[in-house]
């Protein structure tokens, strides 16, 4: 009997601790456990298999124990790799916050430890801060990934994965990050190449906005129907940061060799070799611009006219009417999917069903058309941001370039909305000169050298709003621009524009009476300290920074923001423009330096940080989960209320709640969920983070989170005794 009992008693134990600890694979599109994750049959030790297209992403939101958390990396991660699911490639790995290592960077049995992981993926984009680190294998301080887990350790340099990029399977690789290709750290970038195609990031600040680079980019470079072709992988980058990223935003895409720039992903078109690395290199770089504001000419106003924005009926006769500007004539080859309309001059072609494919595109010019806008992008594919072999004849400098585009825009202005501003146009737009340019083969001397193929000019306008006294204000923001390439023989190959219109809002005092409505504003000095104070109130999330210090030329000035042309917007944004260099202090023992003293580095500069200027109490929305609490711990299987609740911001107000582990969860300010899973780390429960994001009628957003943990289910064998 007592033999009996005891078996009794085990059993209860292991049925209770069944219940207690649960290891569930994660729902997929969502962050990976990585439970196993280095053994020989863990979930990333799949390695070039000859074809299938498989993807990985990592993100980094939250760094414990300070302020830099930007959430907006998961989302920009997220929407990447299911975007990409959903055309069937294998997902192979998506790690977050502390499951995002380091090592993963690095090659296994290398001499900085690592293990390989990235390299066990076709395509990979990692969303996180870049920073400056003292490099072990080059022995100086450069460009730096910053991760929030100390495995290896804190900061991936390009010393410590010299060589290694594409020795098994790895094609493209996208930093998501500030500064990392930048000028003076880029060929030791290139360094890491060993059969790499291409590696995109920026050359400066970048800005972390919803819903983020990575989904945009994903969704340019697959194909979706014959009114969606798939773009080439530089092509699609470039689109996506002149989507998303507001003035002086710099993308860039380095290549080991020319041919690499016609990549598409597989399964969309062609696929260039592997090359040897050989020193020397190619980067391409994008101007994501807009001319900088217009500086105030008299003291700052108290107040600021509120500017709605105008109802526009966006439908096939709105697109037509656009098409017809660029030679697109067949309205049979408009199709509208979602919340966007396609305009193409002729349906492009399904590519082959083979990974490699070299299938022809008859069919070049792409018109997309945003609803909530009524904003526009058009491009012929054939042309712009592509063929960088291809001999063009420009323009002959950038004054040609700009008389070109601007009798473009007087000659088509009644069929472009917000294509031609008249009297407030910016007098004086950007002109940039794009195209690929070679590296250097050398580390002695790390500058720019002279463009050998320039491809396209760009040519940037922006507008003005008078709010009187002889004073104008630019309109920022993606949504402000209007962007104008002209490729071979001075033709306009791609536009973006269509830019809201707007009205003063005016209310009604009585008979023909009536008086502009006006917003008080903010003074530079609160609006500075309100940022300081809580840096996510900028619109556009600049890079985060221990140490802010303002530039005194320019002078901060006020400015109206437009939310990118995919956003609903009902009001444009009066915001302060600061100009500014942001450092970051990084302590001996994250990083090695040659010195005992802490490291002040200098994170970006000249970065243009949009504040809100609005001194009205709802011109913010802050945005507060209020259950379940921090530290709350759930069963696997558990159903959970999740609350939220926000001050500030101008009604209608959006919630939509996601996790970490399951994606998406739902919408409302009270959502009941069936249960969560758990995140696994070295087989400990690690935090299942609920995110909560608000968004305002004027497209302002604010993010909460709170960590939730999931109890483990371990099923153990059941032991019979005889």
């Amino acid at each position: 009997m007592k033999r009996k009992s005891v078996f009794t008693m085990f059993l209860v134990v292991m049925l209770v601790t069944s219940f207690f600890l649960s290891v569930s694979a994660a729902p997929v599109g969502s962050s990976s456990p990585r439970l196993n994750r280095d053994g020989p049959n863990g979930p990333a030790r799949v390695e070039d298999d000859g074809g299938t297209a498989e993807v990985g992403v990592e993100w980094i939101t939250d760094w414990p124990g300070t302020a830099d958390d930007r959430a907006n990396w998961y989302y920009s991660a997220n929407y990447f790799y299911n975007d990409l699911l959903s055309r069937g490639w294998i997902g192979r790995f998506n790690w977050g916050n502390t499951n995002a290592w380091e090592r993963d960077f690095k090659p296994a049995g290398g001499p900085y430890g690592g293990n390989g992981d990235i390299d066990t993926v076709d395509l990979a984009l990692i969303g996180t801060h870049g920073t400056t680190a003292y490099d072990p294998r080059w022995h100086k301080n450069l460009s730096a990934v910053y991760f929030s887990s100390n495995n290896d350790d804190w900061f991936l340099s390009p010393g410590e994965a010299y060589r290694y990029y594409g020795t098994n399977d790895l094609e493209w690789l996208a930093f998501d990050s500030c500064s990392v290709l930048r000028d003076d750290s880029m060929w030791y970038w290139h360094e890491t190449f060993n059969g790499l195609h291409l590696m995109l990031g920026f050359a400066n600040t970048m800005y972390v906005v919803y819903p983020g680079d990575g989904g945009v980019w994903a969704d340019q470079m697959r194909y979706k129907g014959w009114w969606h072709p798939a773009k080439t992988v530089t092509q699609a980058w470039f689109s996506a940061v002149s989507n998303q990223q507001p003035h002086g935003v710099l993308a860039r895409v380095l290549a080991e060799e020319l041919n690499n720039y016609n990549d598409y992903i597989w399964g969309e078109g062609y696929v260039s070799p592997d090359y040897a690395n050989n020193g020397g290199y190619w980067y391409w770089d994008h101007w994501s611009g807009t001319p900088d504001p217009l500086q105030l000419t008299a003291a700052a106003p108290i107040s600021l006219p509120v500017y709605t924005v105008l109802t526009r009926t966006v439908d096939m006769t709105y697109t037509a009417r656009i098409g017809h500007v660029f030679g697109l004539t067949d309205t049979n080859n408009i199709h509208q999917d979602g919340s966007t309309f396609y305009m193409v001059d002729a349906p492009f072609p399904s590519p082959t069903s083979t990974l490699q494919s070299n299938a022809v595109v008859t069919s070049t010019k792409l018109l997309q058309v945003d609803m909530a806008s009524g904003g526009y992008s058009f491009q012929n594919l054939g042309e712009l941001w592509t063929k960088p072999e291809m001999n063009r004849i420009l323009p002959s400098d950038g004054g040609q370039a700009e008389s070109a585009a601007l009798n473009f825009l007087r000659k088509n202005g009644e069929g472009l909305p917000g294509g031609y501003y008249g009297n407030n146009i910016v007098p004086t737009p950007t002109v940039q000169i794009e195209g690929a340019t070679t590296g250097l083969l050398t580390t002695t001397v790390i500058a720019a050298s002279t463009p050998t193929s320039p491809t396209n000019y760009a040519i940037d306008y922006a507008r003005a709003l008078d709010i009187g006294g002889g004073q104008q204000l630019s309109i920022v923001g993606p949504g402000s621009r209007l962007n104008v390439y002209l490729g071979d023989n001075s033709q306009v190959i791609g536009l973006q524009g269509g830019s809201r219109s707007v009205a003063q809002a005016m209310v009604n005092l009585g008979v023909q009476s009536t008086m502009a409505v006006t917003v008080p504003i903010k003074t530079a000095g609160q609006a500075w300290a309100d940022f300081i104070a809580n840096p996510h109130i900028a619109l556009a999330q600049p890079p985060a920074a221990n140490l802010y210090i303002t530039e005194t030329k320019p002078l901060p000035t006020l400015a109206y923001y437009e939310q990118a042309s995919a956003i609903n917007q009902t009001e444009l944004i009066p915001v302060w423009v600061f100009v500014a260099d942001l450092y970051t202090s990084t302590a001996t023992s994250q990083v090695q330096v040659q010195s005992t003293q802490a490291v002040t580095a200098l994170v970006a500069s000249d970065v243009n940080i949009y504040v809100p200027a609005s001194a009205a109490a709802v011109a913010v929305p802050q945005a507060t989960i209020v259950s379940p609490a921090p530290g709350t711990t759930v069963m696997p299987g558990q159903s959970l209320i999740l609350t939220g609740t926000v001050s500030g911001g101008q009604a209608p107000l959006t919630f939509q709640w996601s996790s970490s582990v399951d994606g998406a969860l739902g919408t409302g300010p009270t959502l009941t969920i069936p249960g969560l899973h758990s995140d696994v780390h070295n087989s400990n429960p690690q935090p299942n983070i609920i995110y909560l994001l608000v968004t305002d009628a004027n497209g302002q957003q604010s993010t909460a989170t709170v960590n939730v943990t999931v109890f483990l289910q371990l099923y153990l064998p059941v032991i019979v005794k005889e």
